[in-house]
């Protein structure tokens, strides 16, 4: 049997209701217990009782309070109805290969994007749940960012843990900036693409790419499901921590890396003591790196890829 507080009268006459159908009363010199039938039973209560039963009364109804706050900050809101946008959603140019499909937007993104081959010809299955990995490169570095990032998450050791999709959205320019049109971008992917599940997406980042992706988190937590950061710097103020809380993050920063470090170790390791199932890696000697499928976080031994199994398919 389970009791449920009527908090309202606390100050009154303080109310429990039992799963059973009955009501427990606190009142002035007794405790009145009211069966779902007619029948009633009355407890003698002497005035320190009776104290004490309030005191205790009040303390469920604080401590329901605090579980209701902290179900509110760490459960997580998805994204509702999609937003269709026509200069996101039509290709200028498409390119297929065996692998990739190539898109030029109308917005002036480019960006490949990997389908598992089983779901390749069936793109508007919903049943297919495919998580979305998101790949955003360090500045300037557009060129390397399919061969180096995409590699990594269409690799047999990403897609055995569960077949996955891969965006690798290139820059418009040099380097990431809005982050209303990557949210577009995303969104008319999704729409177009009814085999991506829009609750399982995963942000990847590498030096500004990284900064970008938790800036992008930041500005719409319900996008990502978790953010993996190599060499990022973005600072996370306490607002936006109250926002992202929900979020999965393994975030890496190494000591030597001069001017990144200095920035980004604070809010990597308050990223790590807050949200929910989250990694902050920190190297002394390991330069300007990006989180690689083999990495190890030195302080705890959390082996990404296991780390990287619990998000994908919890």
């Amino acid at each position: 049997m389970c009791f449920e507080l009527c908090p309202s009268s606390i100050l009154t006459q303080p109310e429990l209701k039992c799963t059973f159908g009955c009501r427990i009363c606190i009142g002035n010199c007794r405790i009145s217990i009211h069966f779902a039938s007619d029948m009633q039973y009355h407890i003698p209560m002497s005035r320190k009782e009776k104290i004490s039963v309030v005191l205790i009364s009040a303390s469920v109804v604080l401590l329901v309070s605090a579980a209701s706050v902290l179900k509110s900050l760490y459960g997580r809101k998805t994204l509702g109805e999609l937003v269709f946008e026509p200069d996101y959603y039509w290709a200028d140019k498409t390119a297929d290969t065996d692998k990739w499909k190539f898109v030029k937007t109308f917005a002036g993104y480019d960006y490949f994007l990997y389908v598992p081959p089983e779901f390749k010809n069936d793109i508007h299955n919903e049943q297919a749940k495919l998580p979305l990995f998101v790949l955003f490169h360090g500045s300037y570095c557009k060129d390397i960012s399919l061969g180096r990032y995409g590699r990594m998450f269409t690799d047999r050791k990403v897609q055995d843990l569960r077949h996955s999709a891969v965006l690798v959205l290139l820059a418009r320019c040099g380097y990431y900036s809005d982050c209303h049109d990557t949210s577009m971008l995303i969104q008319n992917l999704l729409i177009q693409n009814e085999c991506i599940d829009r609750e399982n997406i995963i942000a990847f980042g590498h030096s500004q790419g990284a900064y970008y992706a938790v800036k992008l988190a930041c500005y719409e937590p319900r996008l990502f499901k978790a953010v993996i950061s190599g060499s990022g710097y973005y600072q996370v103020s306490t607002k936006e921590m109250l926002k992202i809380l929900p979020i999965q993050f393994w975030w890496g920063n190494a000591k030597n890396d001069k001017g990144i470090y200095e920035q980004a170790w604070e809010s990597g390791r308050r990223v790590a003591k807050y949200c929910r199932n989250s990694v902050y890696a920190e190297y002394e000697s390991r330069g300007h790196f990006w989180v690689e499928l083999d990495d190890v976080d030195p302080g705890t031994g959390t082996v990404f890829l296991e780390w990287l199994d619990k998000v994908l398919n919890e």
